[in-house]
């Protein structure tokens, strides 16, 4: 069987594809988010702007997810449905901009759901947050392979983490720095969703999308009930990633810094969300104020960065247009 253009309707794919990329840009524009690069603070490897390219080298990415989906949704089959997409995503932002890692785990959260995004549109033409969520788990579990795994350890080895180490002790699922990873992969029918499964009792980025995608689906509710009450863009995404970081411990920080302090920041987050809630303008020079503390002690909560750029993309595909507004 041949798939002609005219069973793929190219234009609304293109346009879910656009809503999916822009959250990688519209989670780093948010300021001031405690801990992470905005448009006021950079990282030494990384730096706002660098975020910028890493949406637009995406979006073409995330359209080919898109298009994936909706051949799964005909019928076909396909040997990879997402890890090359991660690695292109990672080296070619790299590449363009020159700067760290970006997107590493923001890319492993958002082609899944642009994937599943393809898949809702083409089998029954909707798009709704909870269908696509449930569809990304189910997508990634029937239909990752481990040719998929090859392409994401490849995007880890290019974004070179400093918390995955030589020494970590992987048990049977090969470790990233394995001069043979590809092999034992390969040979050992590793699949993606198998990698995820088992990296998912310590990172709090491959739990997500083993359970589904909760914490993002509940975020979006969030980020759409606070526009609702004040109508502020900026303001609803700093309350989100403070409302993420607040109810989850952030599995980067433990890596790096210990748990106690993962649940220490995640208190301390609570704290300056209940104060943002009651009163913003009171509350910025409070947020600004964690702010500086947390990268005056080297603390980043990477994990909920990425978790919010999820968020906010489910919130996109909810509201599908005049993202930004109410």
């Amino acid at each position: 069987m041949i798939l002609t253009k005219a069973r793929i309707p190219v234009t609304k794919l293109r346009y879910v594809s656009y809503l999916l990329a822009s959250s990688i840009a519209l989670e780093v524009a948010g300021y001031p988010k405690p801990g992470n690069v905005h448009r006021l603070r950079d990282f030494s490897d990384t730096v706002f702007e660098d975020f910028l390219v890493a949406a637009i080298v995406a979006e073409h990415q995330v359209f080919r997810a898109v298009v994936r989906g909706c051949k799964l949704a005909r019928g076909f089959s396909a040997g990879v449905v997402v890890g090359d997409l991660i690695e292109t995503t990672v080296v070619e932002s790299k590449m363009v901009s020159g700067g760290g890692n970006t997107c590493l785990g923001s890319a492993l959260l958002l082609y899944p759901l642009a994937l599943a995004s393809g898949y809702a549109t083409c089998m029954n033409g909707g798009l709704e947050a909870a269908a696509v969520v449930r569809y990304a788990k189910d997508l990634l579990y029937k239909h990752s392979t481990a040719l998929d795994s090859v392409h994401f350890y490849n995007a880890i080895r290019a974004a070179s983490p400093s918390y995955i180490k030589r020494s970590d002790v992987t048990g049977s699922i090969p470790n990233i720095w394995d001069n043979e990873y590809r092999e034992k992969l390969l040979s050992g029918n590793h699949r993606l969703w198998d990698i995820l499964v088992h990296s998912a009792k310590s990172d709090i980025v491959c739990a997500e999308i083993v359970e589904g995608y909760t914490r993002s689906l509940r975020n979006s509710v969030f980020l759409e009930n606070r526009l609702r009450t004040h109508g502020s863009w900026n303001q609803a995404v700093v309350e989100t990633y403070l409302y993420q970081l607040a109810h989850d411990a952030d599995t980067l920080i433990a890596r790096k810094h210990g748990f106690d302090e993962a649940v220490h920041v995640s208190q301390k987050a609570l704290e300056v969300l209940k104060r943002c809630i009651s009163s913003y303008d009171k509350c910025l020079e409070v947020v600004k104020g964690f702010d500086d503390e947390l990268a005056e002690k080297g603390i980043n909560p990477g994990s909920t960065a990425d978790i919010v750029v999820a968020s906010i993309a489910l919130h996109a595909i909810q509201k599908k247009n005049s993202v930004l507004r109410r």
